[in-house]
């Protein structure tokens, strides 16, 4: 994550290796150390496969994206996500507005990528400005709808990717988490 001449950097990897955990560890560090000016997080508003959609959430556009905020939250701590919020160090940005943007001197950050499709995640890299990067997370064993199954965005952008002096991938294989949460494996 701290390797500047790597400005895509992908890593996969089952619940709990901790990919996020790093991804916003690494984050931190390189806001603290101004080699960013924000941290621009976006994930793809999508339920959990089976569940029911909770319908439409009152308040603003923050209010309803917060809760897709909760991996960040649970690494950074609710204050200090709040207090980046109030400065603009970190900024939440649906991924159904991201057509048209220009990010400069950010790291572009999305979790759960597994539920994206190829062309999303094109949308996401072509965002990226001078100064920026895009970090990129998932778990392919956990996509939450067929088409993300079959468009196999993130094996595509590996597979695509690799070798390009830009890109860095990294697969993470043991749950660290907790022990309980290892077991989840027992029940493929």
């Amino acid at each position: 994550m701290k390797d500047r001449t790597k400005t895509i950097k992908v890593i996969t990897g089952t619940w709990g290796t901790g990919k996020t955990l790093l991804m916003v560890t690494a984050a931190l560090e390189a806001l603290k150390n101004n080699e960013f000016d924000r941290i621009v997080w976006i994930r793809n508003n999508v339920d959990v496969k089976d569940t029911k959609d909770l319908g439409a959430l009152p308040g603003e556009v923050i209010d309803k994206l917060l809760p897709f905020l909760g991996p960040f939250r649970d690494h950074a701590g609710d204050n200090a996500v709040r207090t980046m919020l109030n400065k603009g160090s970190l900024v939440v940005e649906p991924l159904q507005s991201l057509r048209g943007r220009n990010l400069e001197r950010c790291i572009i950050m999305c979790s759960e990528c597994e539920n994206l499709t190829k062309e999303h995640i094109q949308l996401i890299i072509a965002r990226a400005a001078e100064g920026s990067e895009v970090w990129l997370d998932g778990d392919n064993r956990q996509r939450d709808k067929v088409a993300f199954e079959k468009s196999k965005g993130i094996e595509t952008v590996i597979e695509r990717l690799k070798g390009q002096k830009l890109f860095g991938f990294v697969h993470l294989v043991q749950s660290e988490r907790s022990q309980t949460a290892a077991m989840a494996d027992l029940l493929n």
